[in-house]
């Protein structure tokens, strides 16, 4: 089996601001207990900033940005370290969205690591935080899932300290209830989350949403599981245990380039679009100027973008032909003609388009 699994700060650091070894042992050894059985693994992996932390003597006069060049270091020593315990290699992969974002780039990562994979290597995949400026994935969960997508992933697994998706905030709300199994992830669904990052990282549960309806939509099964016992992984692949939140794969019968304009927008901006144009999208139709409502978030022609309806839902993503300037010009027009003048080829033609389901 093909199996990613993403573990963040919360889980690598437990109850405190610095990483906790003990913790990261146990989680190699269940990872290598899988590798044993001859399962396929990619590491997504937070806790750069927290390893820089636990390093320099006054890690508050320092920028993110170090924290994470230093952490990086830091937290991979641990990893070479724990794995070479079990005779397992490993290779690390600092990445930024432009790796997904350009055709051929994203074909050469995809290679490395079908490599790596064939060679018996695991790759340990974080996002290359110190030279991080404005475009970023905002958290390793939409990460993980473009590489579960990439990858051609059947398994999905997302370590938090939490057991699952839960109605409401349970640290707030005591009547809160943990969601077992999630056939789609609709708008009722995202609006259980609370929006609030966690408290060492960059993630939340809105954002493994995200990321698990963008890989459920590409046919891999999403699992979110507490990884303040790792053994919980073994016990969800090996034992077929019930564990945490499943998110049941689509079957999606998406193309290689379809799956690329899926995991090549994840993290761009957005365009807002009527009833009228919804429908026609998921007729299979492109998208004109006529449909669009509003703007979100800064882009340029031919960048990926994500395509909401008026309630917020995100439905589809697409290769822009026009910038957020140049749309942003339209925006309250009524006649179509001025609207035309502005914008005579379509936003988003169908062949660069692709629904989430």
């Amino acid at each position: 089996m093909k199996i990613v699994i993403k573990v963040g700060s919360n889980v690598l650091c437990a109850e405190s601001k610095s990483l906790d070894l003990g913790l990261i042992e146990r989680l190699i050894e269940q990872i290598a207990a899988l590798y044993e059985k001859g399962h396929e693994i990619i590491l997504i992996t937070s806790g750069a900033v927290a390893g820089g932390r636990g390093i320099l003597k006054n890690p508050e006069a320092v920028s993110k940005a170090a924290l994470a060049a230093a952490g990086q270091v830091e937290i991979m020593n641990h990893y070479h370290d724990f794995f070479g315990k079990h005779k397992i290699k490993t290779a690390q992969l600092l990445l930024s969205p432009n790796c997904f974002k350009n055709r051929a780039r994203y074909d050469a990562l995809k290679n490395t690591i079908i490599e790596l994979v064939e060679s018996r290597i695991i790759p340990i995949i974080n996002e290359n935080d110190a030279t991080t400026v404005n475009d970023s994935f905002r958290d390793n969960d939409s990460l993980a899932s473009m590489i579960a997508v990439l990858f051609n992933a059947e398994r999905l697994i997302f370590l938090t300290n939490l057991d699952g998706l839960y109605s409401a905030d349970p640290n707030i709300n005591k009547d809160a209830r943990m969601i077992k199994e999630v056939k789609n992830v609709d708008l009722a669904i995202q609006k259980m989350c609370s929006k609030g990052k966690s408290s060492l990282g960059s993630g939340g549960m809105l954002s493994k949403l995200k990321g698990a309806k963008l890989a459920a939509t590409c046919g891999v099964e999403v699992n979110i599981i507490n990884g303040l016992e790792p053994e919980n992984i073994g016990r969800l692949l090996s034992e077929n245990k019930p564990l945490g939140t499943r998110f049941l794969a689509q079957k999606s019968g998406l193309s290689h380039r379809k799956k690329w304009l899926l995991i090549g927008a994840a993290s761009q901006g957005k365009i807002i679009v009527d009833q009228g144009a919804r429908k026609a999208l998921q007729g299979k139709n492109s998208l004109l100027a006529v449909g669009v409502k509003d703007v979100k978030g800064n882009f340029i022609q031919r960048d990926f973008v994500n395509i909401a309806d008026q309630k917020g839902e995100i439905f589809a993503l697409g290769i822009v032909n026009y910038g957020s300037c140049d749309l942003s010009k339209i925006k309250g027009l009524k006649d179509k003609d001025s609207i035309k003048k502005i914008c005579p080829r379509e936003v988003v033609h169908m062949d660069n388009l692709t629904l989430l389901k």
